[in-house]
């Protein structure tokens, strides 16, 4: 499976429809889960920025009910990468 919908799951939904929080997918204005992730959302992130869309995959449900999931563990550092301080393990 691919971690794209973790990247873009990494931030905030920047349209104000949707305000979905880090961690959560997408949501209509139904209060469902979208079938595919906003494109502000996912151009957040370089590497999916040229993208045309984005699907939600099958494990977030989409047009299911949605609810907020937990959010991301964030780093107290600028780099995430290789963070031991926040993890507690290498």
């Amino acid at each position: 499976m691919s971690d794209d919908f973790q990247r873009v799951e990494s931030h905030d939904c920047p349209m104000s429809t949707c305000a979905a929080p880090a961690g959560s997918p997408c949501r209509t204005g139904k209060g469902k889960v979208a079938i595919q992730y906003h494109t502000a959302r996912f151009s957040l992130v370089p590497q999916l920025a040229k993208a045309l869309s984005l699907p939600t995959p099958a494990v977030r449900k989409p047009g299911a009910v949605w609810a907020e999931l937990p959010r991301p563990v964030t780093c107290r550092r600028k780099t995430w990468r290789r963070c031991y301080s926040c993890t507690g393990s290498p």
